[in-house]
Parts: structure tokens; sequence; C-alpha cells
């Protein structure tokens, strides 16, 4: 924040972009390079990088460094190769993996007590109105899941299995 301050960035639109990109300033044009390199969040960080750290800060621990690994964008090739990066380095272990998870919570803030929403025309001129829209809308999704009857095509994992899909 300071430095923001100091470069003249800080500002009701720069806390907006920052809780509307958990904090992340990599995608803010405005701010410079250096400062985005600088204030990198902890997935924005490459995870070889958090492992090479931890094997040169673990000669000078006596038992074991509780690791964090963070990453963005995982699948099993860069999990693979972070955890046998982190073997072949020495490490005594690992603690947990953080990943971003596949779906965002909606951001939205509460100011005066109300919601900071953009409202449609028609909610803007009936208020009360938009309620009992989305009252109707709930009860019309409810009736048509009603109607459409039970998922048969639903594969559950059977354990016992080996030819399991869940399982491969």
């Amino acid at each position: 924040m300071r430095d923001l301050k100091r470069l003249g960035l800080w500002d009701k639109v720069m806390v907006m972009d920052l809780k509307h990109f958990d904090g992340s300033l990599h995608p803010i044009d405005r701010v410079p390079a250096d400062i985005k390199a600088l204030y990198a969040t902890a997935f924005e960080v490459e995870a070889h990088w958090l492992v090479e750290a931890a094997a040169r800060r673990q000669k000078w621990i006596d038992q074991a460094q509780s690791l964090n690994i963070y990453m963005a964008g995982a699948s099993g090739k860069k999990l693979d190769d972070t955890y046998k990066l982190a073997w072949l380095r020495g490490l005594k272990t690992t603690y947990y993996l953080r990943t971003l998870s596949a779906t965002h919570a909606e951001k939205s803030t509460v100011s005066a007590g109300r919601m900071n929403a953009v409202a449609s025309g028609h909610q803007a001129q009936h208020g009360s109105g938009a309620r009992s829209a989305l009252n109707a809308a709930a009860a019309a999704a409810k009736m048509q899941l009603a109607a459409s009857g039970p998922a048969t095509d639903i594969a559950f994992c059977g354990v016992d299995d080996p030819s399991c899909e869940s399982c491969q």
C-alpha cells in the first residue's frame, strides 16, 4: 500500500481491483512491472522456486520445516515434477499443497449497510419486485428439477472394481 501511495496509484479503484483479483497486482495494467514482481502472491511464484529456497534453508534447520507448496494450474505432471524435485533436493518433508480452486465466489462488498451491487433498471424502479421475481425464478427451477426425475447416469466409484473410471 505504501509503494502504491508513493506512486500515486492508491485510490478506490485500486482497492476494488485488489479485491477483485484476490490481492494480485499482476492483472492490473497501471502497476509497474517492478512493483508486480516485488509483491507477487504465493501462487504467482513458481513452485520449483519454493522448493529450491526450502532446500537452501534446510541446511540450517535441525529437524525439518513446514513447507507449503502453492500451485496455480496444478496438473499431474506439475505435481510429479515438484515433489520429485523436493525429494532430489533432500527436503525432509512438505506440509500442505495449496492450489487455486476451480471456481471462485462472487465478490461483493457492503457499503452503508447495503450490498454494493449494480441494479438493473427494473430493480432500481421496483425494489421489492426484484425479490419476488427471484422467488418466482427459484420456484420455477425447483419445479423443473422435480419434473425431470432422478438422474440415472451418475457413475459412482467402485472401490472393488479395477475398471472403475474414477480410480484410473
